[in-house]
């Protein structure tokens, strides 16, 4: 087991943002992967943990997974932490709780990749988590001491070296 995760939201950072669906599994099937994301989980799941957290509540973690399946990364993730399982949302800290108790990592050793600079960054770094902003809309980069900012996901692993991770 590696002793660092690296957490990625799910709409808008791993799939193209979600149309509003109501139920389980509901329309999963026809939204895209963002450009590459898919090529990205593959890579750090060699060198990481790899895991999914979401705010997402009506439907429980395999099915979640699930969604991954037809883009061959199901089996990168190591788990997921969602709004329903953690009992609160992003970027409550007690969400953040729930996942670093469950990794059993210190925060320092936990990135979130997000798309919501509030809920995915703001919060995780809150508890002591570092960040990377998935900021593809705009040229906007928000640069701190445990945040970083990317615009594609060729620039992920630049912005984890420069976290302090190799």
């Amino acid at each position: 087991m590696f002793d660092r995760a690296l957490l990625f939201d799910w709409g808008g950072t791993l799939m193209q943002t979600m149309p509003i669906y109501l139920g389980e599994k509901r329309g999963w099937s026809t939204v895209p992967a963002v450009d590459g994301a898919v090529d990205a989980v593959r890579t750090v799941s060699r060198s990481w943990r790899v895991a999914l957290a979401t705010n997402a509540s009506e439907s429980g973690d395999e099915a979640m997974l699930d969604a991954f399946a037809p883009l061959g990364i199901r089996e990168c993730f190591s788990a997921v932490y969602s709004y329903g399982g953690a009992g609160h949302p992003k970027p409550w800290a007690e969400f953040w709780r729930y996942v670093l108790d469950n990794l059993k990592l210190p925060p320092e050793r936990v990135v979130m990749v997000g798309d919501s600079y509030m809920d995915d960054i703001w919060g995780a770094t809150e508890v002591g988590m570092n960040g990377i902003w998935f900021n593809q809309h705009s040229d906007e980069r928000k640069e701190k001491k445990r945040i970083r900012t990317i615009h594609s996901y060729a620039e992920l692993n630049a912005a984890l070296v420069s976290l302090g991770f190799s």
